[in-house]
């Protein structure tokens, strides 16, 4: 250890990296997430339980390095693109604070990676950006990275290829990255050079902010053998054996469905703002748009409706979305837009479409149309997934996904045998005690309940 002063050391076009202001502000918005003192010092306890004492440690995305002062260590270095996030208060003298991009130097030495890296979601990643990054892993680890990827997935890469060969890797990420299909090829890579796997599930109440059930994960490369564990938090802060990544004794729901499947689920559209683009019963009349010229119906979200309601008929349409004013009319763009509809899509202050989505197109409301579907089903749930027949032809957006290609005596059949599916204890848990479908999932069950 020395007695010197912390370090820092600036790059003029840090920010550069980026790319467009508007993109980089909404980029940074999403990524600032302060990880709770006592959380940073539960990652090092943790890692501590594997190695006491490391020569270098590297911090990728370190904001203002609160990890730097906890642990053992000879020498810190931190990276963080946004000056104004790095600090040096109270930080020890043997730690070095960078304002680059993470992705702007190699480094193949450290002994432990450590960190929380950005929760950003793909969709709100930097065009430029990404493909630097996804070059950047790609070049030093072999891995493809799916275009899916959320930024974390970056940094958990960059973080494999940077520590040497009997280093750690430390890091705060969701804990759905064991399950989901869109970190395959980042479960892969792990798996292909058998290092060791620890992830301990956090309590949901970690992060206000973050809408999502986060794990320290430890991958420990001097440990051989491909073998994974799993932990849960108790309410005591200790750690406890999982059996499964879904703690239950069955399987996980598959992902594999088999090109050609006659039924068919696709996600809920994104419009790129639910703000502006889908309205209430009040803001539609206050705007004086129409019913089916201007707009047409959708559903955001099951997540109010009971479940002894199967269908969604007229009747139920206009008492649970129309009359109680929930988000039930999308703003109807195959056609060009009325006078109306126009003069509202003007009054849309610009920050209210500053979404990467909305920002990628030429004109920022223009999104293709959903057809409606069958079915309507709710991607998240607590006990079991809302599945209704889609009587009224509203378009599924958000969380709320379609079923295709069903006749409306099928689509009940279909609705039934979905709610009788046992999933308790399958999936993966997502945040808060909510539980999360992917659409492969969906899937694959619709192929199964077919040959049924």
């Amino acid at each position: 250890m020395n007695d010197l002063a912390p370090r820092f050391r600036a790059t003029d076009d840090a920010l550069s990296a980026l790319g467009m202001s508007a993109i980089a502000t909404l980029y940074l918005d999403r990524c600032q997430v302060d990880t709770p003192h006592p959380l940073v010092q539960k990652v090092w306890d943790v890692v501590n339980e594997m190695r006491v004492g490391f020569e270098k440690v590297v911090d990728f995305g370190s904001g203002d390095a609160r990890f730097a002062k906890y642990g053992r260590y000879e020498s810190y270095v931190g990276y963080e693109i946004d000056p104004l996030r790095c600090s040096l208060n109270d930080l020890p003298g043997h730690a070095e604070i960078v304002n680059a991009c993470a992705f702007s130097e190699d480094i193949h030495d450290a002994d432990l990676c450590i960190g929380n890296p950005p929760y950003v979601r793909n969709q709100d990643l930097p065009e430029g950006w990404r493909q630097s990054a996804a070059a950047t892993v790609a070049r030093r680890t072999g891995v493809k990275i799916s275009g899916l990827a959320n930024a974390w997935q970056y940094f958990f890469l960059l973080s494999l290829a940077s520590t040497h060969d009997q280093g750690l890797v430390a890091l705060v990420i969701p804990f759905e990255w064991v399950s989901r299909p869109s970190s395959k090829a980042l479960r892969d890579y792990i798996n292909s050079n058998g290092w060791g796997v620890n992830v301990y599930r956090l309590q949901d109440k970690t992060f206000d902010r973050v809408l999502t059930t986060s794990a320290i994960t430890v991958i420990d490369k001097a440990v051989r053998g491909g073998v994974w564990r799993y932990h849960r938090e108790n309410k005591d802060g200790s750690f406890s054996r999982m059996r499964s990544p879904t703690g239950g004794k069955h399987k996980l729901l598959s992902y594999d469905c088999p090109a050609g499947a006659p039924l068919v689920a696709k996600r809920g559209l994104s419009p790129g703002t639910q703000e502006y683009l889908t309205l209430t019963e009040g803001e539609r009349a206050r705007c004086g748009l129409m019913i089916g010229t201007d707009v047409v119906p959708c559903v955001t979200s099951l997540r109010l409706i009971t479940d002894d309601w199967v269908g969604l008929d007229e009747v139920v349409f206009r008492r649970e979305f129309v009359d109680a004013g929930r988000k039930c009319w999308l703003v109807r763009t195959d056609r060009v837009p009325s006078v109306r509809l126009q003069r509202y899509l003007d009054s849309v202050p610009p920050e209210g479409h500053l979404t990467s989505t909305c920002m990628q197109r030429d004109t920022w409301w223009q999104f293709t149309m959903p057809t409606p579907p069958a079915l309507l089903m709710a991607t998240g749930y607590r006990t079991r997934p809302k599945v209704m027949t889609n009587d009224v032809g509203a378009s599924a957006v958000g969380g709320v996904c379609g079923i295709y290609n069903t006749s409306q005596l099928q689509a009940k059949q279909i609705a039934d045998a979905l709610r009788r599916v046992d999933y308790a204890g399958r999936v993966v848990s997502h945040s808060n005690g909510l539980n999360k479908l992917e659409i492969n999932q969906i899937n694959a069950l619709l192929a199964s309940l077919a040959k049924e």
